[in-house]
C-alpha cells in the first residue's frame, strides 16, 4: 500500500494524480508505484481523470487480478497510449485488456517485459475493442509460435502499422505466418530479434516479398547469433 494508506483514507489518491498529472493534464503517470489488490480496487473505485490521453502504469507490480479491477474503472476511458512495461501481467490480464471496452480508443498499447503467452496474444489479436490500435509492444513475453500466428491473422488489427514480437520464442510457425501476413495490412514496421531463428525461418523471413515491403523490419539473421 501506499506510505501512510489505510482502506478508509484515500487521500493519497489526490497525491498521485497531482504528482503524476502533466501541466496539459494530459498524461497521466503512475509508474514505480507499487500497486496491491486493495489499492486497484481504491483505484477502480475512486480514480478518474477526464481528458488525459496517455497513461503510464509501468514497474507498478501489476498483476492479472488487479487489472481485473481497473478495467471496470474509469480510468481506462477514452485513452489513446497506454503503458504497462515490466509488470507481472499473464495471459488472463491481456485477456481482461482485449476485453475493455474503454480502450476503444486505443492507438498506443506497451506490454513490453511481461508474461504474456500465446492465448493473451490471440485475445488481443481477436479483440473488437482494439481496432484502433497503431503500435502493440509485446516485446519480451511469451506468445510463441502460437501468439504470433494470430496476430499475423489478426481482422481487428486491421489499422496496426508497428508490432514489436522480440524475444518471445518465435520459431518457424510463427515466423511463417508473419512472413505471409493476411491480416495486419497497415504494418509498416516488425521487431522479432532475440527469437528462435532457425535456418529455414530465416530464409522464409529473408525471401518474404511482404516483409520486404515494410519500412523497418529487424531480426537476427545466423550469422548474427555466432
Amino acid at each position: 500500500m501506499a506510505k501512510n494508506q489505510n482502506v478508509d483514507d484515500i487521500t493519497w489518491i489526490r497525491r498521485w494524480i497531482k504528482k503524476g498529472l502533466s501541466k496539459d493534464k494530459k498524461t497521466l503517470d503512475l509508474s514505480n508505484k507499487r500497486f496491491d489488490l486493495q489499492i486497484a480496487i481504491d483505484v477502480a473505485e475512486n480514480m478518474a481523470v477526464p481528458g488525459i490521453e496517455f497513461l503510464h502504469l509501468t514497474h507498478c507490480w501489476m498483476k492479472d487480478s488487479y487489472l481485473e479491477e481497473i478495467v471496470e474503472g474509469e480510468l481506462f476511458r477514452g485513452i489513446q497510449e497506454l503503458w504497462l512495461n515490466e509488470n507481472l501481467i499473464r495471459t488472463q490480464g491481456a485477456e481482461y485488456l482485449a476485453e475493455c471496452e474503454k480502450l476503444d480508443n486505443l492507438r498506443y498499447l506497451s506490454l513490453y517485459s511481461n508474461k504474456i503467452g500465446p492465448e493473451g496474444a490471440e485475445a488481443l489479436a481477436e479483440s473488437p475493442h482494439l481496432s484502433k490500435l497503431e503500435t502493440l509492444d509485446l516485446s519480451f513475453n511469451k506468445v510463441g509460435d502460437a501468439g504470433a500466428v494470430a496476430l499475423a491473422n489478426s481482422k481487428s488489427l486491421s489499422r496496426l502499422k508497428t508490432l514489436h514480437l522480440d524475444a518471445n520464442g518465435i520459431g518457424k510457425d510463427g515466423m511463417q505466418a508473419l512472413a505471409e501476413s493476411p491480416g495486419l495490412k497497415k504494418l509498416e514496421t516488425l521487431n522479432m530479434t532475440y527469437n528462435l531463428i532457425a535456418p529455414e525461418g530465416f530464409e522464409i523471413l529473408r525471401q518474404s516479398q511482404r516483409l520486404a515491403a515494410l519500412k523497418e523490419f529487424r531480426f537476427d539473421s545466423p550469422a548474427d547469433n555466432d
